[in-house]
């Protein structure tokens, strides 16, 4: 798997089954896991983890690693 460092576009508010996370290269993951936690963030950093267009996604300071898919 390829290891990158990135940045979500924008803010989030966590993550559960379903969350889009637009990034600043253009990116866009979907995630398919049911992994959920809230906390609010402003362009958090991601360690993302991807073959093809399926990977992991963790985002800075919060706790589980993300199944996601790119969808654009």
């Amino acid at each position: 798997m390829e290891f990158d460092k990135e940045t979500i576009n924008g803010s989030t508010d966590g993550y559960g089954r379903g969350a889009t996370f637009e990034l600043t290269n253009g990116q866009v993951w979907v995630q398919t896991n049911d992994e959920d936690e809230y906390l609010h963030q402003f362009m958090p950093e991601v360690l993302l983890e991807t073959a093809d267009n399926v990977g992991k996604l963790k985002i800075n300071d919060m706790n589980a690693w993300l199944e996601v898919k790119r969808i654009r």
